[in-house]
Formats: C-alpha cells, structure tokens, sequence
C-alpha cells in the first residue's frame, strides 16, 4: 500500500496513537472489595458504588474527586490496584480521616451505613455546605517517569515525516 498524502500519514499516525493510549475506568471490583473487607451489607450509590469516590458510575482518569476519593489517593491508592487501595483504607481508619470534616471516621461512617462524603452535625443530620470545611488534600507536582507511548509514536510518526519529505526535495 503507497500512501502518498500527507494527511492520510497524519490520519494514520493519530489513530494509531490512540489506540496505544491506556483506558482509564473506575475499577467496579473495588467497591465490591471494599464491602467485602468492610462486612458492609451494601455501600452509597447503588447499584455499583462508584459514586463513593467518583463523579458517575463512568469513572475514568482523574475523576475520584469527591473528599472520600481524594482522601484514599492521598493515601496511595493507585486505580486499578485493588490491593493499594485496601491498604490506603487500613490507612484511613488507623488515621480517623473523616475526608467530609465532620469528626465522623470515613470508615465509621461507611459501617454505620452514611456517606463520608457528607458531613454529619451532631444530631446526625447534613451539615449546611457553609459550614463544610474544606477537605486537606494538599498540591504537588511530580515526575510521572516518561513519556507516554502515544507521545513516542506521535514523536516518531513526525521524525519520519520530516525525514520523507526532506528526501523527496
């Protein structure tokens, strides 16, 4: 097969970098193992759980923003690592991390059947979000160890590119 455009080897090159790029997901076996480790009859957000930590049932990269999933990544979890993630719960409750702010442990909270994404009063009932505090996750940068195989294959779909072009002048 001869290509001769120019946009189709770019075409080509895109799609094969995307097909090289990892999927993201919410792991739906870590919240059954969360329950089973927990002895919990169920966990918030049926039917899957995955709203405990995540925006949706959907997951995917970066979304494990609510205060109870930003706590447990703070503590190590790694997606897709249900091992890390057990660990980083172990964690939390040694810790009496209440990630809502409320005092309630998130792991007392989840035993007791509540959400530790939503902070308790006293009597038991939702907290006013004014008077949430703001959950201590803390910000950094960090070397993620390398460049992405999409980058490399973009990089010498390029490097390739310019070589042709640069032999048929």
């Amino acid at each position: 097969m001869k290509v001769r455009s120019p946009i189709s080897v770019a075409c080509l090159l895109g799609l094969f970098a995307l097909s090289l790029a990892p999927h993201a997901a919410a792991s739906t076996t870590f919240p059954e193992a969360l329950r089973g480790k927990l002895g919990l009859a169920e966990l918030p957000y049926p039917p899957l759980g995955c709203q405990l930590c995540h925006q949706d049932d959907k997951g995917g990269l970066l979304t494990a923003t609510k205060p109870f999933g930003r706590s447990v990544r703070k503590e190590g979890a790694v997606g897709g690592s249900v091992p890390s993630r057990l660990a980083a719960l172990k964690t939390l409750e040694a810790a009496g991390t209440a990630s809502d702010g409320d005092g309630i442990g998130d792991i007392a909270e989840l035993k007791a059947g509540t959400d530790p994404n939503v902070a308790l009063s006293s009597t038991g009932e939702p907290l006013p979000m004014d008077e949430i505090p703001l959950p201590e996750t803390g910000c950094g940068l960090a070397h993620a160890g390398g460049a992405s195989p999409s980058a490399w294959a973009l990089l010498l779909g390029a490097l390739w590119f310019a070589v042709r072009r640069r032999r048929t002048r």
